[in-house]
Formats: C-alpha cells, structure tokens, sequence
C-alpha cells in the first residue's frame, strides 16, 4: 500500500482520511468489491467520499475497474502480478486465479493486444 501513496501524494493529491481508508479496505480484501461494499467497510465515510476516492484511484491507476457479464462494476487494487477471477453463480463468491493465456492468445493470432479480460463463472464447493 505504500507504493500507491507515494503515487498518490506524487501526483500532488493528499492522503486523506477517507483515501486511505479506501486503500485499506482494498489492501485487506484483494479481491474486485462494489462501491457499496467498500463503503460498508468504511464506518462513518459517506458515500460520496468512498466514489471520489475510486474515481481518483482509477485515474491514477491506483485501482482498476472490472466489469464483468452482470455489469457491475468492480474495484481492486492494481498489482504488478497480472490474474484472473473466478465467480460462484450463486453466493457471489470471488476467488483469483494466477494464470493468464494473454501470451498464448497474442502467440496463436499474431494480434497485439491492448487489454483483456477474462473471467470464469461456476459454482462454488460450498454452493455444489
């Protein structure tokens, strides 16, 4: 967490009360969250902090913003390890998967390819 402040205070933003906790709660969790469960974490953070921090994280690159076929729109963390999710169908339930094929696909099409995402759906041990 401390290379995104460095890059957050760098850009000439400050560290906020409402910033920091965000990063906190992404940090913990290392997993895509909502917006609303970010600010279910966040106590007494209002809303409208929780989606100015994401927005500043985003545009910093701090945090990256998935969006998988339900259309919601997830936040993580941005790692220098690049992964993958798997998602229960029925509980919700995230987990991630470091693997990616990204060299094998750009390998087999001769494309280069700017950005992907790949993700997997089934359901889970404790939902089966």
């Amino acid at each position: 967490m401390q290379n995104q402040i460095e890059h957050l205070k760098s850009s000439g933003s400050k560290l906020t009360k409402p910033r920091k906790r965000v990063l906190e709660i992404l940090t913990e969790l290392r997993k895509p969250v909502t917006l609303s469960e970010i600010h279910e974490k966040c106590g007494d953070i209002d809303f409208a902090s929780v989606y100015r921090s994401i927005k500043l994280f985003t545009e910093l690159r701090i945090v990256h913003e998935i969006s998988w076929g339900d259309k919601v729109l997830r936040y993580e963390m941005m790692e220098d390890d690049h992964h993958h999710h798997i998602v229960c169908k029925k509980c919700g339930k995230i987990e991630r998967l470091d693997l990616c094929i990204l060299d094998k696909v750009q390998n087999m099409t001769s494309f280069k390819i700017e950005s992907h995402s790949f993700e997997f759906v089934g359901i889970c041990p404790e939902c089966k």
